[in-house]
């Protein structure tokens, strides 16, 4: 299969802040000016990503954020997926897992040989 963009978002306030593409073996998903995780009201953009697998073998999925106040990825998982019939708020118990530094792989400047 050829790469493909599937959606490509426009830039400013539109709720659809988010580019996803299909290079390779990659779904790539990249959110466009994502909103702080800690605004109460981010006009409908998209704050998360989720990421879960359907397979034979069940899996819980992740769900990624920016922390901007420590520079880097948040993975969470959640420990709740059933609820009573008549509960309306459907909390996952979202949790942090790991947090992945920004740029940690970067190559220091003396290791550039061109």
């Amino acid at each position: 299969m050829p790469d493909i963009t599937i959606h490509q978002s426009k830039y400013g306030d539109d709720p659809c802040n988010f580019h996803i593409a299909k290079v390779g073996e990659e779904l790539q998903v990249e959110l466009i000016y994502p909103p702080h995780t800690s605004r109460k009201d981010s006009s409908g953009k998209c704050k998360y990503v989720c990421v879960n697998q359907e397979s034979a073998r069940a899996t819980d999925g992740v769900r990624l954020w920016y922390d901007y106040n420590r520079d880097g990825w948040v993975i969470e998982q959640a420990s709740t997926f059933q609820w009573a019939d008549d509960d309306k708020v459907l909390d996952h118990d979202w949790r942090e897992v790991a947090f992945v530094k920004s740029w940690a792989r970067e190559f220091p400047p003396s290791d550039h040989s061109f």
